[in-house]
């Protein structure tokens, strides 16, 4: 038998499941609930099963209704889908990508931002900061963000979905005048002879930390453990204390400077999260293009032994190349 099913009626039905309500459905939907009645009662005529039960005043999904669902919201999202990449292929391309982004990674983020906006004007980027990788994963899975640009995190939930694009060294972050700045090398058991500032022990970083200073066997005793990279950074202008973080802290930070450490380090791995199966706009595999192109400048000047492994305003202007609308 073939179906020859509409949209609307899969749109009032999906609503319907998400309220479990005949009037809240019908007033989100600015229909009279009457109609939808109809509608979903047509709906089901069609399928030749229930897919609600009425017990009373209360709504519920029959097992029916249950399996269906996944079906409706799968088709419903390819629709959208088709609509929004066929404007954007006429060169319409509107929108909005939500993207996270950990502290120390911003700098990168910006630079993408700028020529993106640049070549996109009309679309519209929401950011969100933090400090913890494990939240950006949660904000992933909950499909809050798009994607979120982070150090790549160990146990990634099933449904998370990480590509790696670039690796960072972990190095003695010190204020330029502090003696350790001129060191060429740091030994990490030499730790202890400075006051240190690190992050708290429940953040992503500071659990790779620990870990490569597990291997060496050294213990430290951080005099202050802070919960927000920019604060510990500030800590650090004050020339007082050093710590240990991703060699591209530096980056936007005038006055600190990366030593690198004498052991071989644990490496800060750059990544991609998505949500696994998600499909992506054009207007966000666009951005995709240009984080991979950022990412990939920030490999090739650590595997060329450059000084610095992020983006300068310079590097801004040199490498402003992002693919044009239906290029």
């Amino acid at each position: 038998m073939e179906f020859l099913m509409e949209l609307t009626p899969l749109r009032y039905f999906v609503k319907l499941a998400d309220v479990l309500s005949f009037t809240e459905a019908a007033k989100e939907l600015f229909i009279t609930q009457s109609t939808l009645s109809l509608s979903i009662k047509q709906l089901e005529e069609e399928l030749g099963v229930n897919l609600f039960d009425r017990i009373g005043k209360k709504v519920f999904l029959t097992d029916a209704g249950s399996d269906f669902l996944a079906c409706a919201r799968k088709a419903l999202e390819e629709v959208e889908y088709g609509v929004q990449h066929l404007k954007e292929m006429q060169h319409v391309c509107t929108g909005k990508v939500r993207i996270g982004v950990i502290y120390s990674l911003f700098q990168l983020l910006n630079h993408c931002v700028l020529n993106f906006t640049r070549a996109f004007p009309k679309a519209e980027l929401s950011i969100v900061y933090s400090h913890s990788v494990l939240e950006l994963v949660e904000l992933i899975n909950s499909n809050k963000l798009d994607f979120a640009l982070s150090y790549n995190p160990q146990d990634v939930s099933a449904l998370t979905e990480s590509t790696e694009y670039a690796s960072l060294p972990l190095c003695v972050i010190a204020h330029e005048h502090h003696p350790v700045a001129v060191r060429k090398r740091f030994s990490l058991a030499d730790l202890n002879e400075f006051p240190l500032v690190f992050l708290e022990k429940e953040l992503y970083t500071r659990k790779v930390i620990d870990r490569m200073l597990a291997q060496y066997k050294v213990k430290v005793k951080p005099q202050i453990e802070v919960n927000s990279t920019p604060l510990l950074l500030e800590m650090l202008r004050t020339g007082h204390w050093i710590t240990i973080l991703p060699q591209d802290a530096t980056v936007g930070s005038p006055g600190l400077k990366a030593v690198p450490i004498k052991e071989k380090t644990e490496m800060m791995h750059v990544c991609l999260l998505s949500l696994k199966g998600k499909r992506h706009s054009l207007l966000a595999e666009k951005f995709l293009d240009v984080l991979k192109e950022g990412t990939q400048k920030i490999e090739a000047l650590r595997l060329s032994g450059r000084k610095g492994t992020g983006w300068t305003e310079g590097d801004a202007a040199a490498d402003a190349r992002l693919s044009a609308p239906g290029r």
